[in-house]
């Protein structure tokens, strides 16, 4: 009888030693754009201005936007392979940061990254030597050529991208990236989401809100989750989120235990919690909540002029200082 208990005991501890920490993080990134023109692609506001000045029909292409702030930037930011280096290295430092270690989540999910040539350099660059050898981005439909993608220390095994369909039409947005890891005997599957923003109709979220819940739906892991940018307010009627039953907000839960920073993105004087990560409930790893965070160190906020609300310090494409105009949110997971 002793013998037996000796086993039971020495099978669990074997199971909990054997245990994978697996840390996520979601990030937009800010228009993360490289400096070369791409045909077919609307990315003519982040060129260098050396570069816009030759390229035909740049400055035509220019005053057609109706807004006087796009069409100005379009026209003179002066987007140069500096500026780009310093903001790359910025957000290797914000990803760096993640927690005390220095060296970043085994998983980062991105929003607008213009291509894989970018996040190659963001990977090699700004994350020199932290093992990020898996990387993933597909290129989806939007119009400004932005899109989601991954990046991964554990093998990437496979991966798609799913166009979002709203009243039968395919919408000009990212998509949802579906990526399956393996890490050591557990499979985990990652939908990336950027969904279209609070300028679309609701229902264009709702169409996303509905179609992850399909995809997960069919999946069968240890561990099924959903991050990104899901450009979602408590305000949106009919809520979103009421068409993903299956999935699990980790901040509710988390600021069910406990405080937290108050959202992820602010705009006319309110904080949103648009960048999110959710838990499939068929996901068959234990879910501590507590580890939920948003990510506020003290160099990623700045005093807003008049206000002195500390807002996310986001790029400065004059100083190329900053870093973005949303927070990070990241997570711990036992697999």
């Amino acid at each position: 009888m002793l013998k037996t208990i000796l086993l039971i005991l020495s099978l669990s501890f074997t199971v909990l030693a054997e245990a994978t920490p697996l840390t996520v993080m979601s990030y937009n990134t800010e228009n993360l754009f490289d400096t070369s023109f791409d045909a077919g692609t609307d990315d003519t506001t982040y060129l260098p201005k050396a570069l816009k000045e030759v390229l035909p029909g740049h400055a035509e292409a220019c005053t057609r936007s109706t807004s006087e702030f796009r069409k100005n930037q379009c026209l003179h930011l002066d987007w140069t392979p500096k500026k780009l280096a310093k903001k790359v290295i910025g957000l290797g430092r914000v990803i760096r940061a993640f927690d005390e270690s220095a060296k970043g989540p085994d998983v980062v999910v991105f929003q607008e990254v213009e291509n894989r040539q970018v996040l190659d350099h963001l990977a090699l660059l700004g994350l020199k030597g932290l093992g990020y050898d898996y990387r993933i981005l597909i290129e989806g439909d939007d119009t400004r050529g932005i899109d989601v993608a991954v990046i991964s220390r554990y093998p990437i095994i496979a991966a798609q991208r799913h166009p979002i369909i709203f009243d039968g039409r395919r919408l000009d947005t990212r998509g949802i990236l579906e990526v399956t890891l393996q890490t050591g005997q557990k499979t985990v599957v990652i939908y990336a989401n950027h969904w279209p923003s609070q300028s679309n109709p609701t229902g264009h979220r709702i169409a996303a809100a509905q179609l992850l819940e399909d995809l997960a739906a069919k999946k069968a892991a240890d561990l099924i989750i959903a991050l990104g940018d899901f450009n979602t307010t408590v305000n949106d009627a009919p809520f979103p989120f009421s068409s993903m039953p299956s999935f699990v907000d980790a901040e509710e839960r988390a600021r069910e235990l406990g405080p937290l920073f108050p959202g992820t993105t602010y705009y006319a004087g309110t904080w949103n919690s648009l960048d999110k990560i959710f838990v499939h409930k068929n996901s068959r790893s234990p879910i501590n909540y507590a580890s939920f965070k948003i990510i506020h160190h003290d160099f990623l906020l700045r005093r807003e002029a008049g206000s002195g609300e500390l807002i996310p310090h986001r790029f400065d494409h004059e100083t190329a200082e900053g870093y973005s105009d949303h927070l990070p949110v990241g997570m711990k997971i036992d697999l």
